[in-house]
């Protein structure tokens, strides 16, 4: 296990690095740059005065590849460099956000196996009975419905029944929790039902195909009580695909709850990304992506690593 974990580890380095070249070349064709959108508001003469002395400052007048090399050493020294638009360093812009993301993520994938793991086994059990198109009626309805919508909704219902709203200035976890909680659980539950769909979905498949298992209607004649058939041979059996799909949508909503983010105004990963991206901001960007994709790289280490207590047959392969 220990050399499979340094071997997933050293592969990182090649995904992150392919991640970072890809990055830095994209940003390079988007059209306009910072430097345009800052003197936007200048006259022609003076925006072209003041143009190329603000690119020397920032360094992109330099050939593409040196600015490359200089921004690749920084990031092996996890140093991220600033931001072009605020100054500030790249790493705090982070830090100050990733808390809040992180966070939200962990509770909306609570709550989606919460909801998911219960309502897909009953739906397997009764499978074709009104409890099982029940079931799929409510994750197709999670399916489409968007999160930033049903966030609207919860704002909504919450002022018009109780006259109330979430408050709108974020407080860390730390500083007041309870505070923290009636901030983050309504984003939770919006993004965490939308993701709940796909879950449950997957468990009822998954344990469907294994209750048609033939060591499972063995266990059944044998006598084996009907609830350890159920949830100590057919549930963990089934449960790998559903291991899966969770890790993936857990290490998506870190940093791609935007909407949700924007309509409960959450200051997360997702918000810095937006608007470094409409302010052209080289620098906030690459950093955002190579840490988003390092999340993504751990979170499948993890999800694999999970597949083994999961399954002693794969631990052993």
């Amino acid at each position: 296990m220990g050399k499979y974990i340094v071997k997933r580890l050293v592969l990182m380095i090649p995904t992150l690095l392919g991640v970072a070249v890809l990055i830095f070349f994209l940003m390079r064709v988007v059209p306009g740059d910072l430097v345009e959108l800052r003197f936007a508001g200048e006259s022609a003469f003076a925006q072209k005065e003041n143009l190329d002395t603000e690119r020397a400052r920032l360094g992109l007048d330099q050939p593409l590849w040196k600015q490359f090399l200089v921004w690749i050493a920084g990031v092996v020294r996890l140093d991220f460099g600033k931001s072009m638009w605020t100054g500030a360093p790249i790493i705090e812009e982070i830090k100050l956000r990733f808390a809040l993301s992180l966070q939200l993520a962990i509770m909306a994938t609570i709550i989606a196996v919460l909801l998911a793991i219960p309502l897909g086994v009953l739906a397997a059990l009764k499978q074709d009975t009104w409890v099982d198109y029940t079931v799929r009626i409510v994750s197709i309805a999670g399916l489409a419905t968007p999160s930033f919508w049903l966030g609207i909704v919860f704002i909504l219902g919450l002022l018009i029944v109780f006259k109330w709203l979430p408050p709108m200035v974020y407080t860390p976890f730390w500083v007041n929790p309870w505070q923290n909680m009636l901030q983050l659980i309504w984003p939770a539950l919006a993004v965490g039902y939308r993701y709940s769909a796909v879950a449950t979905r997957m468990t009822r498949s998954a344990m469907l195909e294994v209750l048609r298992e033939d060591y499972i209607r063995t266990a059944r004649a044998k006598g084996v009580p009907t609830r350890a058939v159920i949830w100590r041979h057919a549930f963990r059996n089934g449960l790998i695909p559903v291991v899966t799909v969770v890790g993936l949508y857990l290490g998506i909503l870190i940093g791609n709850s935007v909407l949700t983010e924007i309509v409960f105004n959450r200051p997360g990963l997702g918000k810095l990304i937006v608007s470094a991206l409409n302010q052209r901001d080289y620098t906030v960007l690459q950093g955002m992506m190579v840490v988003y994709a390092f999340i993504i790289v751990l979170v499948n280490l993890l999800t694999d690593l999970t597949y083994g207590f999961i399954d002693p047959r794969v631990k052993r392969q």
